[in-house]
């Protein structure tokens, strides 16, 4: 397509030529002869211009934040010539401007979220007169990886919501579980607010929490899930916000959609690359023995997942996206 563009628009160039030879020849006078001559030696200088191999072109393409999103960069290599070569992007198909910055352009949107492991792109090189043009498609290999925007307020507005369940004592730790006093160490959220030491934290001037014999955190599980498109980029940016807000509780991540992406980290290429579940199964999930909280919708298979974790876990707990505030819509075993 890039070639027939490119004959179809030197052909007119081209034709405007031959009409001057033929007028020269028709007439055959001194002027006839001279337009043509000039026109000709235009265009054999414009077409030398043209003889500037595009194919061996690197063009690189990086990402650039701003300043919470982030736009696509492509910067031309420093050659003499090069002014006169312009991109486009094709895939994927945003609009380019030129950044100030010497063969730089950049993506005037920000590039959505995804993995992008090629960029194709369309590099046309004009003669200095405009006149002549030629095309060519190249197809760059990258590792892009655009994770969901940070939502600082939803994310807030989550844990506000979570806040009463996350400081709450977990089901198997409590002083009646006939555990000792190992040691003591600052509290930090998500501890059991029954194991402070108030004695000992009015002296520190700090909330202090008593460290039991053979007492481990229950871990924490953050389960996101969804059928639909619906709100999916909002929610699932409000989630990948909230599980770094909550980065210091132990934790495992599991995301569940076209695939199954567990982890005890954020993994924004996981993130970048979810896509909704487009079955009617739910899968069985590696989650034991955690406190859940499911980020779902109001499918089928979201309830079908929320009996299997109640069936494995300590404690369950169906997030409301629906909810203003206040305490969650929860169900614990």
């Amino acid at each position: 397509m890039n070639s027939l563009k490119s004959i179809g628009h030197n052909l007119i160039f081209v034709t405007v030529i031959a009409l001057f030879w033929g007028y020269a020849l028709s007439f055959n006078n001194a002027t006839g002869w001279a337009a043509a001559a000039s026109v000709t030696g235009i265009g054999l200088l414009s077409a030398l211009t043209l003889l500037v191999p595009l194919h061996r072109l690197v063009v690189h393409a990086t990402l650039t934040k701003q300043p919470n999103q982030q736009f696509l960069q492509l910067t031309l290599p420093a050659k003499p010539w090069i002014n006169l070569v312009t991109p486009s992007l094709q895939n994927p198909k945003l609009a380019l401007q030129p950044t100030g910055q010497p063969q730089q352009w950049q993506t005037t949107t920000p590039l959505p979220r995804g993995v992008y492991d090629q960029v194709t792109i369309n590099l046309q090189l004009n003669d200095p007169l405009h006149l002549l043009v030629k095309r060519r498609r190249q197809t760059i290999k990258t590792a892009l990886i655009v994770p969901p925007v940070l939502a600082s307020a939803a994310a807030t507005t989550i844990f506000e919501q979570l806040a009463p369940l996350i400081h709450a004592a977990p089901t198997n730790s409590s002083e009646a579980s006939g555990f000792e006093t190992q040691d003591f160490r600052p509290y930090h959220p998500g501890d059991p607010s029954n194991q402070i030491d108030w004695k000992l934290s009015a002296k520190q001037q700090t909330p202090m929490l008593r460290v039991l014999t053979h007492d481990e955190p229950v871990p924490w599980g953050w389960v996101f899930f969804t059928t639909t498109d619906i709100d999916l980029e909002a929610r699932l940016a409000a989630f990948y916000t909230f599980v770094q807000l909550v980065g210091d509780l132990p934790a495992d991540i599991l995301l569940l959609g076209t695939t199954q992406q567990f982890s005890a980290s954020v993994l924004p290429d996981a993130f970048a690359s979810y896509q909704p579940a487009d079955t009617t199964t739910v899968p069985a999930t590696a989650l034991r023995q955690h406190r859940v909280v499911l980020f779902g919708d109001n499918s089928a298979q979201a309830q079908a997942l929320f009996d299997q974790l109640q069936a494995q876990n300590l404690q369950v707990t169906m997030f409301d996206w629906t909810a203003k505030g206040g305490d969650p819509n929860a169900s614990r075993t």
